[in-house]
């Protein structure tokens, strides 16, 4: 029996637990940074099958880093398992970290590891607010990994991807209160200051290049009714395809927020809260992948900026290192936008589930063609490099 086949073994194997961890994880829809009993199957799942479970990584008390072996090459497989508030798994996360749990498991049990390369498992929080694996990134976890690799939940499969860079604010104005009937006049009023700023957003789009995005909330509008606002305050993203793009669009940006101050009398205050880097894909590593995809019986479509594009704290892991944030169809092929209700169903139904499993053969066959080709491995260190 060669690896290959080994692995794709061990993956039917575990398949009855893989699928209740991912629906576990499904109904525990816990928000970024709350992640605890998710964390604690997937790493629990691991101690189990012989890796070594370092916790509470980087100060992140849901982060984990599973290893197993200990040669060159060093392949990380990335998990996240944080749900959408209000919506729950939208997104598909108890599928991706079941996926990467699942595929270095498997890789283990064919034997690999035994002769040479090393397997981590990085149990990443707080993908869908907080950018977990920043943290991660700063703390050192990737600083010694040739490769790192993920699979995310989508309307079709490809192991390419488009991401958009995005800085995310917490925007705050700072006036006077008043009675709002008896002297207005006395107040400075900070809701018309964020009034007036998401209004200069609206007119600053029409002069903003393509495939670019700002979008946001106000999550305090003021105190009463009949009182002048003194304090208002929300949470506004900026996104572009490219970090260069999108740091001359911040300026622009500030530029508004400055003008709503000014007209206003108001004072501003603006927090930088994540910075996330678009993704930057590793072509041989992804073609790998395809090809891996295929041999489990997906359909491997071409990625397209109009198939929808978001933005993850994997695009800042692989500007660091050669990696790939790749899809696996799990709609059976059904336009179903991500972050809705419907999507949220799809991600717990049968099909979601045996999709996974294939995604989880198709990530660890694509771990054992990293650590087995030297050639490939050779030509994906020299893409990363070149596109550096």
């Amino acid at each position: 029996m060669t690896y290959k086949q080994a692995l794709q073994k061990s993956i039917d194997d575990l398949s009855v637990e893989l699928v209740n961890i991912a629906k576990k994880i499904f109904r525990y829809k816990e928000i970024a940074y709350k992640e605890y009993r998710s964390a604690k199957e997937l790493s629990d799942f691991l101690e189990r099958k012989g890796f070594q479970v370092s916790k509470n990584v980087a100060g992140l008390e849901t982060a984990f880093v599973a290893k197993y072996g200990s040669t060159p090459p060093h392949v990380a497989l990335l998990a996240e398992y944080d749900a959408l508030p209000g919506l729950g798994h939208a997104c598909g996360h108890n599928l991706i970290g079941t996926i990467s749990v699942g595929a270095a498991v498997a890789l283990k049990e064919s034997g690999i590891l035994e002769h040479r390369g090393t397997i981590s498992v990085v149990g990443s929080p707080a993908e869908e607010a907080g950018g977990g694996k920043v943290a991660l990134l700063r703390h050192g976890v990737f600083d010694d990994v040739d490769v790192a690799m993920m699979i995310h939940p989508a309307s079709m499969t490809t192991g390419f991807d488009i991401a958009y860079a995005i800085d995310e604010f917490k925007v705050e104005y700072f006036g006077k209160a008043s009675h709002a009937a008896s002297a207005p006049e006395k107040g400075v009023n900070a809701l018309d200051a964020m009034i007036n700023a998401f209004v200069g957003i609206g007119l600053l789009r029409q002069q903003l290049p393509e495939n670019v995005r700002i979008h946001g909330i106000i999550t305090n509008g003021g105190q009463a009714s009949n009182i002048i606002p003194e304090y208002t305050k929300a949470e506004i993203g900026v996104r572009a395809l490219e970090r260069k793009e999108l740091d001359k669009v911040v300026e622009k940006f500030k530029a508004v927020l400055k003008g709503a101050a000014k007209s206003t009398g108001c004072r501003l205050k603006i927090t930088k809260q994540t910075s996330l880097d678009n993704v930057k894909v590793n072509a041989p590593l992804a073609q790998a992948l395809e090809s891996n995809f295929r041999s489990v019986g997906e359909t491997v479509v071409k990625r397209t900026y109009e198939q929808g594009v978001g933005s993850t704290d994997m695009g800042n892991v692989t500007q660091k290192v050669p990696g790939i944030h790749a899809y696996i169809n799990i709609t059976n092929s059904e336009n179903i936008p991500a972050h809705t209700r419907k999507f949220a169903m799809a991600c717990n139904s049968d099909y979601a589930y045996s999709a996974m499993l294939r995604a989880a053969k198709a990530l660890g066959m694509t771990c054992l063609d990293v650590i087995e080709d030297g050639d490939l491995l050779m030509k994906i260190k020299t893409y990363f490099k070149g596109e550096n």
